[in-house]
C-alpha cells in the first residue's frame, strides 16, 4: 500500500473520512498491530468470515454515515458461533443508512489491562498535535490526555505517557500487571512519522487501544482528512 497515493486518492473522489477499516488496513500498514478482519456484504461471506477469523468474533456494521457505532446499535460483541453470526447479521442490516452496507468481522480481543485513546489534530498555528490518554467511554468524562506538536522523540513519547493521571493504572497498580510501555512509545512515534509524512490527515482518533503486559491493539480507529481545496 501507497499511503500518500491512497490518501490523494480518497481526497481526490471526495471522500475525506476513511472508515474504521480502512483506518486499521493504514494502521497495520505502518506496524501497529489490529484485530484480525475482514469486510464482508452478504450473511454467507460474513458467516465464512467469521469460521475463517476464529471464534469469538466482532460484527460492526461499516457505513459512511453511520460514525458512532456504539451509540446506534452497530456493534455485536462476543459471538461465539455461525448462528449468532447470522442474527447479528440481521440485526446490523436493519440498522438505518443511506450509504452502502458492509460488515466488518474482527476477532474479538482478549480483555486488556485498560484502554487508551492516540488521536492526532492538526493546530491551525503549530500543525500536527498528538494527544494520548485513558480512552474508551471514559475520555470525555475523565478529560486525561497528553499533547505535543508532532513530530515527537522518544523522550516526548515518555513524558506524554507519564503525564497523564492515570499512569498508575499503565504501572501496575494495586498489583495489577505493569502496561507495555515500549508499545506505547513505539506508536506515539510511529503516528508522529505518519502525519507528518502525510500532510492530507487532518484529524486521527484511535479508541479504543488495548493495552496488554507484552504488545497493544488498536480495536477501533478513525481517520479524518483535509477537504479538497
Amino acid at each position: 500500500m501507497n499511503i500518500a497515493e491512497v490518501l490523494k486518492n480518497k481526497i481526490e473522489a471526495g471522500q475525506n473520512v476513511l472508515t474504521e477499516f480502512e483506518s486499521k488496513e493504514l494502521l497495520e500498514e505502518i506496524g501497529i498491530k489490529i484485530p484480525a478482519q475482514n469486510l464482508t456484504k452478504t450473511k454467507d461471506e460474513t458467516i465464512a468470515a467469521a469460521e475463517k477469523i476464529g471464534f469469538p468474533v466482532v460484527l460492526k456494521l461499516m457505513a459512511e454515515d453511520v460514525v458512532h457505532k456504539s451509540d446506534t446499535g452497530a456493534v455485536k460483541l462476543n459471538i461465539k458461533n455461525k448462528e449468532e453470526v447470522g442474527s447479528a447479521y440481521d440485526d446490523l442490516m436493519k440498522i438505518e443508512s443511506q450509504s452502502e452496507k458492509q460488515i466488518s468481522v474482527q476477532k474479538m480481543a482478549d480483555e486488556p489491562i485498560t484502554e487508551l485513546i492516540i488521536g492526532m489534530t492538526t493546530d491551525a498555528q503549530f500543525g500536527p498535535a498528538l494527544m494520548f490518554g485513558i480512552g474508551g467511554i471514559l475520555v470525555e468524562l475523565l478529560e486525561d490526555v497528553s499533547f505535543r506538536i508532532a513530530p515527537i522523540t522518544e523522550y516526548d513519547a515518555k513524558e506524554m505517557i507519564h503525564e497523564i493521571k492515570g499512569f498508575p493504572i499503565l504501572d501496575g497498580y494495586r498489583g495489577k500487571p505493569k502496561a507495555d510501555i515500549n508499545a506505547i512509545v513505539d506508536t506515539l512515534l510511529k503516528i508522529s512519522d505518519l502525519v507528518v509524512k502525510n500532510e492530507e490527515i487532518f484529524e486521527m482518533d484511535l479508541n479504543p487501544v488495548f493495552i496488554y503486559e507484552n504488545g497493544l491493539l488498536c480495536v477501533d480507529a478513525r481517520i479524518i482528512l483535509k477537504k479538497k481545496e
